[in-house]
């Protein structure tokens, strides 16, 4: 797997790895996360256990030491210590930069490449490493959690804070409140009366509704940059964002059971890793001197930057999971939809819909449809939804653009 790496990428991953040891009856990952590492195991027997209780044992060989253990994410596998064990783990984001996470063979992109884009490879790969580092010593430029959003957020999540206490955190920034009651009077969530208070819109609202909106519209300034040379892309990047988000919320809502305003975050949160790379490339000019390039430089390395940015919000592992994988049309799972599905289905839908095909497979082969609108899904189908749904879309783009 390191085996090709240039002497700088091998310090630079070596650098990273970091010991893993457990006794025997120890969780080592646990089902359904995604912590940002990749396993390998040297030495003990560990057991992979699925969702359905079926076990697995591994034994550390040399393939072990190769091949990576539980690696699908979030992890489908649990992975529990049979005896003393010791491995190694190494941040994914530098697995990336290295060029040996496998992400391009996963989605059968492979190409050959020429002088400039060997180049090219190398600023990327340079640039992951050092927002890795920068992340690791607290250095780094990247997008931070609004303090607004966090405020609320720790508030609702005391168990102790009532629809007052959280409506004065919400007032304190005026124009988070008139979103707020914009959003509580709207056709989505209005009642036989106005709102006309902060603390009756939490009440309409719900807390935890109120939660995952307050975090959806602080976002906005997270898109906001003091570098001329990215302004413009910026703005592109956040009206881009919010009509994906509120297709998500469109959609979500015809899902029994999947929560519209989680879908609506992850929607807005797909491309945060494309803002770390648009805040760093002040220090990398090469890499934003060719419009192009930039796009596909932003195209190979947002997935996972903006895993790796959401994991340090310490956001849930499906918000992470939506950033890694929007543009992963091929994915495959078993069961209901997810809201990663939900995030593949709007932005093919926005893609036709701008008639931006390329590098899109042929729409049967993307199973997120039928996950989504079960076994008789089409794009015709989808655009219908959308079409009966226009006001509510249209609702929720004027909230958050606002």
């Amino acid at each position: 797997m390191l085996a090709d790496l240039l002497p700088w990428q091998f310090e630079a991953v070596a650098e990273a790895v970091e010991p893993v040891e457990a006794r025997k009856g120890a969780i080592i990952v646990e089902r359904g996360s995604d912590d940002g590492y990749t396993y390998f195991l040297s030495e003990g027997e560990v057991s992979l256990e699925a969702a359905d209780g079926v076990t697995t044992t591994v034994d550390s060989s040399p393939e072990t030491l190769r091949t990576p253990v539980a690696n699908l994410r979030p992890r489908i596998l649990g992975v529990t210590a049979l005896s003393r064990v010791r491995g190694l783990r190494i941040p994914d984001i530098v697995l990336m930069a290295a060029g040996c996470n496998g992400k391009s063979l996963k989605q059968g992109l492979i190409t050959d490449e020429d002088e400039d884009d060997a180049e090219r490879r190398e600023a990327e790969s340079r640039l992951s490493f050092q927002i890795y580092r920068d992340l690791k010593s607290n250095k780094a430029i990247l997008p931070s959690l609004p303090d607004l959003a966090l405020r609320i957020r720790r508030a609702i999540e005391d168990d102790v804070s009532d629809a007052r206490t959280v409506a004065r955190l919400v007032e304190s920034d005026p124009s988070m409140a008139a979103k707020i009651l914009k959003a509580a009077n709207s056709a989505m969530y209005g009642g036989m009366a106005t709102a006309e208070t902060c603390s009756a819109a939490v009440v309409r609202l719900g807390m935890q509704t109120t939660k995952q909106l307050v975090l959806t519209f602080a976002l906005k300034e997270v898109f906001q940059t003091k570098n001329p040379m990215v302004r413009n892309r910026m703005q592109v990047l956040w009206k881009h964002s919010s009509q994906i988000a509120a297709l998500c919320f469109v959609l979500a809502r015809e899902i029994k059971g999947m929560q519209a305003e989680e879908a609506l975050l992850i929607g807005l949160l797909h491309d945060v890793g494309a803002i770390a790379i648009l805040n760093y490339i002040e220090k990398y000019p090469d890499l934003g001197a060719d419009e192009d390039g930039l796009e596909e430089t932003i195209s190979r390395m947002r997935g996972e930057l903006g895993a790796m940015i959401l994991r340090n919000w310490m956001l849930p592992a499906p918000v992470v999971a939506g950033a890694r994988d929007a543009e992963y049309w091929l994915r495959q799972h078993q069961g209901p939809a997810d809201f990663t599905d939900l995030l593949v289905v709007a932005q093919v839908l926005e893609r036709l819909r701008k008639d931006q095909l390329n590098g899109l497979p042929p729409l049967e082969k993307i199973s997120a449809f039928k996950r989504v609108l079960g076994e008789d899904a089409t794009p015709e189908r989808s655009l219908q939804i959308l079409h009966d749904a226009k006001s509510q879309a249209d609702e929720m783009r004027s909230v958050l653009r606002a």
